[in-house]
Formats: C-alpha cells, structure tokens, sequence
C-alpha cells in the first residue's frame, strides 16, 4: 500500500484509540449513559481494531528480516 495512505491510517487509529482511553475514563451516572458508553465503545474498539490490523500487517511486510 502506498506510504502516504499508511500514515494517514496510523493517525486515525491513533486518534480513534485515545477517543476509547478518554470515553472509558468518563464515569456515566445514569443507566441511559452507561448504554450509550457501551455502545460508543464498541463502535470505537471495533473500528479502531480495522483500522489497526492494515497498519500491522503491512509493518510487518515491511520490517528486514
């Protein structure tokens, strides 16, 4: 995959797992916000898990062995 498109991928999973670090240190008082955490987390884990396999594998094409 071209460089370019790599690194824009690296910075969107990046951002994507630090909106998951800051979402899963918030304490929801109410039921309703406690499911709706739930649901963002899942979403944002999901998410942030697609975008992560494509930057590893292709580090690991890359990496001289």
């Amino acid at each position: 995959m071209n460089s370019t498109f790599m690194a824009i991928l690296a910075i969107v999973m990046m951002v994507i797992w630090i909106m998951v670090s800051v979402e899963l240190s918030k304490s929801p008082k109410k039921q309703e916000e406690k499911e709706n955490s739930r649901r963002k987390l899942i979403v944002l884990m999901s998410v942030g898990m697609l975008f992560t396999i494509p930057v590893v594998v292709s580090l690991i094409r890359n990496f001289p062995f």
